[in-house]
């Protein structure tokens, strides 16, 4: 299977791991209206943001208490729905599309809240995509 060296999710930067889950700017689009959800949209990655495990320690640093938990939770969440978008868009030939992929996240979330996801139920903002 021919598969490009470019991020299948923007096609503009080599295709990495960290790149595809902080610094792509369709997955910097994800987390700021996943994270938005839970009005916690400031934590979300910015464009200098470069490594998924650096961004993660500031975001769990910044937030910290009860709710660190929960944003963990939802990281751990989003870097898998992230990673299996980008595997239907190379596997599957889908186009990357964020409506689609929030609706996945938001499935997610509500089935990962429902399993006891450590802290997810301290984050209880509505869940809706626009």
């Amino acid at each position: 299977m021919n598969h490009s060296a470019k991020c299948p999710l923007c096609d503009q930067e080599h295709e990495t791991i960290d790149h595809i889950l902080v610094s792509c700017v369709f997955a910097r689009q994800f987390w700021f209206r996943f994270l938005g959800q839970v009005n916690l949209q400031n934590l979300s990655p910015q464009p200098d943001a470069h490594s998924f495990i650096d961004w993660w320690r500031l975001a769990s640093i910044a937030i910290g208490g009860l709710t660190e938990k929960g944003l963990n939770s939802l990281i751990i969440l989003g870097a898998c729905v992230l990673w299996n978008h980008r595997n239907m868009c190379v596997f599957d030939g889908i186009s990357p599309s964020l409506p689609a992929i929030l609706v996945q996240a938001e499935e997610e979330r509500y089935l990962w809240e429902l399993a006891g996801a450590k802290g997810v139920s301290f984050l209880t903002a509505p869940l809706h995509v626009e």
